[in-house]
């Protein structure tokens, strides 16, 4: 599928070959860092950790009132991966927001309806998407301050799916693993969710793809991935290299 490119600074590799380090000065020196210790890890974090893909959001509130009107909510989170595909299962994890460290609205969304969509993020719509991460309060549709087109076409889940999105991932809730800090604060959840239905646009498809099982063209798709800071990225250079034969 992929025309194989070379990265600038890889080197040829043989099989049992010690690779080559970066500098001279590589592994001479480090620092080692005890969490527990930090007034953060956040930073080292997200920019060692990368790229990492990103999940936009978006769910539906569920108020005790039943009168009252639902409020929809759409946010990216890039502590997000895939995690099995029989069934397709995906984790993300929503870090509490503020001084009081409260639940983010997606969240309270999720474990009121057990339910939610995660779109895919692509380059023709990143400033958009990057627009509803600010923090805005719940009666807030960030669908409407964004821009990002809302679609109700979802067949299981009760949630509106982002149209400029390729993919889309109807997902059900199975578990919300909280995490405490050493202080036993909680300061994060992370949920763990299976992917029910999978909307893909046919500009993305792989090209004569098996129906049973289909494949999309990442080079289509043209996803992005989150770094350090506010930094994102694209795919950039592509190689494809083959699985030893053992």
């Amino acid at each position: 599928m992929y025309k194989r490119q070379v990265f600038a600074n890889r080197s040829k590799y043989l099989p049992g070959q010690t690779p080559a380090l970066p500098s001279a000065t590589f592994g001479k020196s480090k620092e080692i860092f005890n969490p527990s210790e930090l007034a953060s890890a956040y930073n080292l974090m997200i920019s060692s950790v990368t790229p990492r893909p990103i999940a936009l959001v978006s769910s539906r509130s569920k108020p005790n009132d039943p009168k009252a009107p639902c409020i929809d909510n759409v946010a990216p989170f890039s502590y997000f991966g895939a995690v099995a595909h029989d069934p397709p299962m995906i984790s993300i994890g929503f870090c509490r927001k503020g001084r009081n460290m409260v639940k983010k609205d997606s969240l309270v969304n999720i474990e009121a309806r057990k339910e939610f969509v995660v779109n895919i993020m692509s380059e023709w719509y990143l400033d958009a998407a990057n627009h509803a991460c600010g923090m805005f309060p719940p009666e807030v549709d960030e669908f409407e301050i964004s821009g990002l087109t809302k679609v109700d076409d979802c067949q299981v889940v009760n949630a509106p799916r982002v149209k400029e999105a390729a993919v889309s991932y109807e997902c059900q809730l199975e578990h919300v693993y909280p995490v405490v800090n050493d202080k036993g604060d909680p300061t994060t959840e992370i949920v763990l969710a299976r992917i029910v239905r999978i909307h893909v646009d046919h500009t993305v498809l792989a090209e004569n793809y098996d129906p049973t099982k289909p494949e999309v063209d990442t080079t289509k798709l043209k996803p992005i991935g989150r770094l350090g800071g506010n930094i994102y990225t694209n795919l950039g250079d592509l190689v494809d290299i083959p699985r030893p034969q053992v």
